[in-house]
């Protein structure tokens, strides 16, 4: 009888529970929504954000994010709310106090999806403060060409091969015709450019005028991908926990593949190799990758290293190229006054220098403008909130939110006048010395700030200049289809390809 008792009532229990199950998850789930739905309740956004990551998903799968996250903060306010635990702020206060040096705020796990190896952190995805700050006083020097005398020289090799190459092969005659892909043509330039200055030598790019070992393929096929991970991102956790096994292994990035990633991969640490095989030169004759050895970068970090500057140097840079010579080419009056500022300076040849650059009032103002208009990067790069949260706009925000930087956004703010959506880079020129340093001091935050401020500012300045110089003293530049210039794809960086100029000599003379 007891048997028969302890039987029964352990059938009604299994019974039970599995009756309740239902149950128990629905409270669990309607728990989770109302958590989603009230600890950032005071924050305004799209009404479905705070139930799922999926409109953060649907923008970057629009490919426009950066119109997208410009409409958003415009709608409603500084201080947005994008997802269960994310907020995007487009307030430069708030972008200064999050990356200010003595800040609290750390990187999110956003970053974790940049890493070539899910096992190890480089400059870019490093997370750790101290980690990152160590790495970065390594790297510094090379970057800002302390180490690099002979860094302009390297440019200015690899410019003059890209000029005679437009000379021979894109400049239209009365013999010829050619739509030339300028937005292509720029890739490969900052491609050689960046491998020049960190290996010693350009890999071709120029010359063969194509995408060598099909590095910029595998960016336009993954990149859309892996920007995805930074929204899902138990994507990386399972990634890290099972690419140990070999048939995962396979799939990332290795030097021994023959394209793509890993065959950069692959170059660098042959160079890396021959380097610490035959000795670093003396100091203040080397690359960018000797500095780095030089000051106590690891080997195989620096081979990634290489690759994250060849990737995130270059393609960033040659869209700040693209997109200002596509406003200056587009606007007659601001082609006319820029080509006769360039044209009338009596400047070296056959490169215009650094220096030479700078005392050109127009051809800067150009610069700011273009960057501040279509800044090269849209990825929001998340920080999260310390321990003990923080107050922003005003609301409270409580710690382990994820908040996202809205770099477009910020370079629309008010202080730069009531046409922040038109290129003009007179604003710069016609300022008083009160409203120029608000607007520097704005436009100064889309290289980050504090212990994460870029470290190749220099380098993109100098290498926009002498770019937008050395072709518009040469020739005259239309595009062949201003009604659709380009196509131009979003995924935190830009994609963007067919952008068809017609080349000619000065005054639109063909000869």
């Amino acid at each position: 009888m007891t048997a028969f008792a302890e039987g029964f009532q352990a059938l009604v229990q299994r019974d039970l529970t599995w009756t309740l199950m239902p149950t128990v998850a629905t409270v669990i789930i309607v728990a989770w929504i109302i958590r989603s739905t009230l600890h950032l309740r005071k924050i305004p956004g799209p009404w479905w954000a705070p139930y799922t990551r999926l409109w953060l998903f649907r923008a970057l799968y629009s490919e426009r994010c950066a119109d997208v996250y410009l409409q958003v903060n415009r709608k409603y306010g500084p201080l947005v709310r994008i997802g269960p635990n994310h907020l995007i702020t487009n307030d430069p206060l708030t972008f200064r106090k999050i990356l200010g040096v003595q800040s609290k705020y750390t990187r999110g796990p956003w970053f974790d999806a940049l890493r070539l190896d899910p096992h190890n952190a480089n400059l870019i995805t490093e997370r750790h403060r101290q980690k990152h700050d160590a790495l970065r006083a390594k790297m510094a020097p090379g970057y800002q060409g302390k180490d690099i005398p002979q860094m302009e020289h390297a440019i200015d090799r690899n410019l003059l091969t890209w000029l005679d190459y437009i000379q021979k092969h894109a400049v239209t005659t009365q013999e010829r015709h050619v739509a030339f892909d300028m937005a292509r043509s720029i890739q490969w330039l900052l491609f050689d450019m960046v491998c020049h200055l960190c290996l010693g030598h350009p890999l071709g790019f120029i010359d063969q005028h194509e995408d060598c070992y099909g590095f910029q393929n595998v960016l336009e096929t993954r990149l859309p991908i892996v920007e995805k991970f930074a929204i899902f991102t138990e994507v990386n956790t399972w990634i890290k926990m099972i690419s140990h096994i070999p048939i995962v292994r396979r799939v990332l990035p290795s030097p021994k593949d023959k394209d793509g990633i890993g065959a950069i991969m692959g170059v660098a640490q042959k160079t890396v190799n021959a380097r610490i095989a035959q000795g670093i030169p003396p100091k203040h004759n080397e690359t960018m990758l000797d500095s780095w050895l030089r000051n106590g970068v690891d080997g195989s970090l620096a081979v990634t290293e290489v690759t994250i500057a060849l990737f995130a140097g270059s393609d960033t840079t040659a869209t700040s190229i693209r997109a200002l010579l596509l406003h200056i080419i587009t606007n007659p009056l601001v082609y006319k006054r820029l080509t006769d500022e360039i044209r009338n300076a009596a400047t070296s040849t056959p490169i215009i220098t650094e220096r030479e650059t700078k005392s050109l009032p127009y051809l800067q103002a150009c610069i700011l403008e273009g960057l501040r208009i279509f800044p090269p990067i849209t990825a929001l790069r998340e920080r999260v909130v310390p321990p003990g949260g923080d107050t922003l706009n005003g609301v409270y925000v409580p710690e382990g939110t994820n908040i996202g930087l809205n770099l477009p956004g910020l370079l629309r703010n008010e202080v730069f006048g009531p046409d922040v959506d038109v290129f003009r880079p007179e604003r710069w020129l016609e300022a008083t010395a009160e409203q120029r340093q608000r607007m520097d001091r704005v436009h100064e935050l889309m290289f980050n700030w504090g212990s994460t401020r870029c470290l190749g500012i220099r380098l993109a300045v100098m290498m926009m200049g002498k770019v937008v110089v050395e072709v518009l003293r040469r020739w005259d530049v239309v595009a062949l289809r201003p009604q659709r210039p380009w196509r131009s794809r979003c995924h935190g960086i830009f994609l963007q390809r067919d952008f068809d100029v017609r080349v000619v000599d000065m005054e639109g003379t063909v000869r």
